[in-house]
C-alpha cells in the first residue's frame, strides 16, 4: 500500500532520463483537466517545460533560445502553483537530475519546504543502448562497443569521465538519491523502481502518491521517440559527424538535426527486417554488477522505495545480447526520413523582416532564401496591382471621353 503525499505538497519528478519521464509527462498533460478535478495541478503550456527547467536548474537553455525568457517562464509556473494553491502541485523534468548546486537550491527555495522529490530508477543495463543512441543524435560518439567500454570503465569516476560524462551524472542513481536525500531528507524523497514488463506500474505509483483514482493516468503512445535500428543509428551518427563542424552551429544542429532529422527518422516506421541494436555479453555482466551495487546504496539512503530494487540487477531484464554486423549500405527509406525531417524544419523558418538574433548560419541562410522569395512574391503582387489600377484608370478615362 502506497501512502499518498500530504495535501499542500509539491511533487517534483526529477527523472533521470530514460526512466519513464516522457511517458509520465505525457500522462499528466493529457489528464490535466481531470487532475484539476481531484485538486492536482500540472502547470504549463507544454507536457515538458524543458527549457524553463534548464534555465533555472542548469543556468542554460538549448542553443538559439533566450535564457532570460525561459527563466521567467519557470518562475511563472511556480507562481501559478502558489496562486491556485492546489491540493498537490506537480512539476516534472529530467533536467532537474543534473541541477547544479545553485540550481537545486533555487528550485527547492522557490517551491518551499513541502516539496517532495520523486526519482524513477530503471536498470542501467536497459539504459545503455537508448542513451548511446540519444547521445548519437546530438554529438559525435564512438561506436557502441567502444562507447560501452569507456562508459563502464568510468563507473566510479567522480565527474563522469571524458566520454559523454553526463551519462553517469544522470545514471548513478544511487548518488542521485543520496544527493537529494542530503538536500531535503529521506522522508521527502521517493524512489520508484521501474519494471518495463509492467506498463501500469509507473502510472499506478504516481496515482497512489497523488491520491488519484486508479487508471486516471494513461501514458500516450509516443511513436516519435522510438529506438532506432542498428542501421538507422549508424546513418544518424554519420549525419551528426558531418554536421558537427562549420557552417553548422550548435543552434542549427539542435533545430535541424536533433529536432529535425532525428525526429523525422523516429516518426517513420522502421524496416522490420533491420538488425536491432545488440549489447555484448561482457557489457551486460558489468552493468548488472553496477546495478546491484547501486541498489544496496539506495536501500541504505533513507529514501522511501516503491518497487523491487532487485530489478536493477535482474538478468531477465537485460536487452538483446550479441554483436552487431557492420552496416554496409544506406537504407533509402531511412535516408528519405532524415531528409523529410530536415526539410520540414527548413521550410518552417519564418521569412520575417529580420532573422532571429540567436539564429545560426544555416538558419540565416534559409531565412535569406525564404525572405528573397517572399519579397519577389510581394513585388509581383504590387506589379499586378499597379497594372490593374492602370487598366481601371484607362477604362474610366475612355468612358469620360466617350461621354463628353
Amino acid at each position: 500500500m502506497i501512502e499518498p503525499l500530504p495535501d499542500g505538497t509539491t511533487l517534483v519528478h526529477i527523472g533521470p532520463y530514460k526512466t519513464g519521464t516522457t511517458a509520465m509527462q505525457g500522462a499528466l498533460w493529457e489528464a490535466r483537466d481531470a487532475l484539476a478535478g481531484h485538486g492536482v495541478a500540472y502547470p504549463g503550456e507544454l507536457a515538458h517545460e524543458m527549457n524553463a527547467s534548464m534555465a533555472v536548474a542548469l543556468g542554460r537553455v538549448d542553443p538559439g533560445k533566450d535564457i532570460d525568457a525561459f527563466r521567467q517562464r519557470w518562475y511563472d509556473l511556480v507562481a501559478a502553483l502558489h496562486e491556485t494553491r492546489p491540493r498537490i502541485g506537480v512539476l516534472s523534468s529530467e533536467v532537474y537530475c543534473e541541477a547544479t548546486d545553485a540550481g537545486a537550491r533555487t528550485v527547492l527555495d522557490a517551491l518551499g519546504p513541502r516539496t517532495h522529490v520523486v526519482i524513477t530508477a530503471r536498470p542501467i543495463v536497459r539504459l545503455l543502448g537508448s542513451q548511446w543512441q540519444q547521445y548519437g543524435q546530438n554529438v559525435p560518439v564512438p561506436p557502441y562497443d567502444a562507447w560501452l567500454r569507456a562508459i563502464l570503465d568510468q563507473f566510479d569516476v567522480p565527474d563522469g569521465g571524458t566520454v559523454t560524462p553526463s551519462f553517469w551524472q544522470r545514471h548513478r542513481h544511487d548518488r542521485l538519491v543520496e544527493r537529494w536525500v542530503g538536500l531535503v531528507g529521506g522522508d521527502r524523497v521517493t524512489v520508484i523502481v521501474v519494471d518495463d514488463r509492467d506498463h501500469r506500474g509507473l502510472p499506478a505509483a504516481f496515482e497512489a502518491l497523488l491520491g488519484l483514482p486508479e487508471g486516471l493516468l494513461r501514458p500516450p503512445a509516443d511513436k516519435t521517440n522510438r529506438s532506432l535500428t542498428h542501421p538507422e543509428a549508424a546513418l544518424m551518427q554519420e549525419l551528426v559527424d558531418r554536421t558537427s563542424q562549420a557552417p553548422w552551429s550548435s543552434a542549427d544542429h539542435g533545430r535541424f538535426i536533433r529536432f529535425g532529422a532525428a525526429r523525422g527518422l523516429q516518426a517513420a516506421p522502421p524496416d522490420p527486417d533491420a538488425e536491432r541494436l545488440l549489447t555484448p555479453g561482457w557489457a551486460i555482466d558489468r552493468a548488472l554488477a553496477a546495478g546491484a551495487g547501486m541498489a544496496e546504496r539506495i536501500a541504505a539512503s533513507g529514501a522511501r522505495v516503491i518497487g523491487d530494487l532487485g530489478l536493477l540487477s535482474d538478468r531477465a531484464l537485460a536487452p538483446a545480447e550479441g554483436e552487431n554486423t557492420p552496416v554496409g549500405a544506406i537504407d533509402p527509406g531511412a535516408a528519405a526520413a532524415l531528409a523529410v525531417g530536415i526539410i520540414t524544419k527548413l521550410t518552417g523558418v519564418h521569412p520575417r523582416p529580420e532573422h532571429r538574433d540567436l539564429a545560426g548560419p544555416v538558419e540565416r541562410a534559409a531565412w535569406s532564401r525564404h525572405r528573397a522569395v517572399a519579397e519577389e512574391l510581394e513585388r509581383q503582387a504590387q506589379d499586378t496591382t499597379s497594372r490593374a489600377v492602370l487598366r481601371e484608370l484607362g477604362r474610366r478615362g475612355r468612358r469620360r471621353l466617350r461621354g463628353s
